[in-house]
C-alpha cells in the first residue's frame, strides 16, 4: 500500500481520497495512472474500514467505495438546477414539453425518449420555425465565414485560393446550390431558440462521468434539438394563438332538482338536475352515497329510505 498507508479509520480514508484526487485528478492536471493507482488502493482499503467501522458505530454505514467517490466527483462535477434525483425522464419529457409550448407557441418540436438496458435518452428535435431557417450571405458574420469555409475546407468542396467578397459570395452560392443545407448557417432567431430549449433540457441532467476509471453515470443523455445542421426543420409561418378571452363565470344556480325517478330494474334512485349543481350540492350527493351516471347524466343510488331522506334534506336546503 502506497496512498493510505497513515489512514486507521473509514473518516481518514475518504478524507485523504479527497485530497489525493484534487492533487492528482487529469481535471486538476493530474497524471491518469497516478489516479488510477489511488482508485484501486481506495477500492481495496474501504470495505477493510468500513467493517472496522461498523462494529462499533450506533448507525453503521452502507456506503461503499464507489458511492463517495460518486459523491466526491458530482461536488466537483456539475448538475442541473433543475435536477431532482427522484424525477423520472417521462416526468422531464413532459415538462420540456410544457416549456416549449409556452416559450414557443409558434415553433414545432419533437419531444420522445427512449431506453436500452444501460441507459436513457431524450430526444428534442425542431420540427417547424416561423422564422428563416438559414442566413444568407449578406447576413454572414466574419464568424460565420471562417466556420463554413473550415467545414467547406475539410470536405473538398471550396475550390479557391484566394477570393474577393463577390468571389466569396459566388463560391458559397455555388456550394449551397450543389451540396445543400449542411453547408449554411441556421439564423440566428433559429439558433436562440434551440440555445433556450437545450439549456432548458440540460438543466434537469445530471453528468457524473470518470473516463480514468471507465466510470460513466447520467441520469440521461440529450444530444440537441438541432441536429445536423438544421437539416430537418421547416420553414413554417405561423403566428401565436391568443387564448379569447373567457367570458365571466356565471353564478351557479341553487334551483332544485328536475325531477327524481325510482329505476325499479336496479331497484335504484335517479336524480336529475336542469342545472350543473353547485359545488355544496355535489359535495353533499357524494357524501349521501350518491354517484354520477356519466351516460345517463345523472345521479344515483340504492332505493333506500336513508338514501331517499338525505335527498330530501338536500333539496330543503336548495330551496330555503
Amino acid at each position: 500500500m502506497k496512498y493510505f498507508t497513515t489512514c486507521t479509520t473509514l473518516d481518514e480514508l475518504k478524507k485523504e481520497f479527497r485530497r489525493l484526487a484534487m492533487l492528482h485528478h487529469p481535471d486538476h492536471g493530474g497524471d491518469t495512472e497516478t489516479m488510477k493507482a489511488i482508485n484501486a488502493e481506495y477500492d481495496a482499503v474501504f470495505p477493510v474500514l468500513k467493517l472496522a467501522y461498523n462494529r462499533t458505530a450506533k448507525t453503521p454505514t452502507a456506503e461503499t467505495a464507489q458511492s463517495t467517490r460518486s459523491e466526491f466527483y458530482t461536488a466537483n462535477g456539475w448538475k442541473g438546477s433543475n435536477y431532482e434525483s427522484g424525477r423520472s425522464l417521462k416526468e422531464i419529457a413532459q415538462l420540456v414539453r410544457q416549456f416549449i409550448k409556452e416559450q414557443f407557441p409558434t415553433y414545432k418540436f419533437s419531444v420522445r425518449t427512449s431506453y436500452a438496458s444501460m441507459c436513457q435518452e431524450l430526444h428534442v428535435d425542431m420540427k417547424e420555425a416561423p422564422c428563416k431557417i438559414y442566413k444568407d450571405f449578406e447576413e454572414l458574420t466574419e464568424e460565420d465565414k471562417n466556420d463554413l469555409l473550415r467545414r467547406m475546407t475539410r470536405n473538398s468542396v471550396f475550390t479557391l485560393s484566394s477570393w474577393n467578397d463577390a468571389e466569396l459570395k459566388a463560391e458559397f452560392e455555388r456550394i449551397w446550390a450543389e451540396r445543400g443545407d449542411y453547408y449554411k448557417c441556421p439564423s440566428d432567431q433559429l439558433k436562440a431558440a434551440a440555445e433556450a430549449v437545450d439549456g432548458y433540457v440540460k438543466s434537469f441532467s445530471f453528468d457524473d462521468c470518470d473516463g480514468m476509471i471507465d466510470y460513466f453515470h447520467v441520469n440521461f443523455y440529450y444530444f440537441g434539438c438541432l441536429q445536423d445542421n438544421a437539416r430537418g426543420v421547416k420553414f413554417v409561418p405561423k403566428t401565436a394563438r391568443v387564448a379569447a378571452p373567457k367570458e365571466p363565470k356565471q353564478e351557479e344556480k341553487k334551483a332544485g332538482f328536475l325531477r327524481v325517478e325510482i329505476n325499479p330494474e336496479f331497484d335504484g334512485v335517479e336524480v336529475y338536475s336542469p342545472d350543473k349543481p353547485s359545488d355544496e350540492t355535489r359535495t353533499a350527493l357524494k357524501a349521501a352515497g350518491y354517484r354520477w351516471h356519466s351516460k345517463k347524466k345523472c345521479w344515483y343510488a340504492r332505493n333506500t329510505e336513508q338514501h331517499l331522506q338525505a335527498l330530501r334534506a338536500i333539496e330543503t336546503g336548495l330551496t330555503a
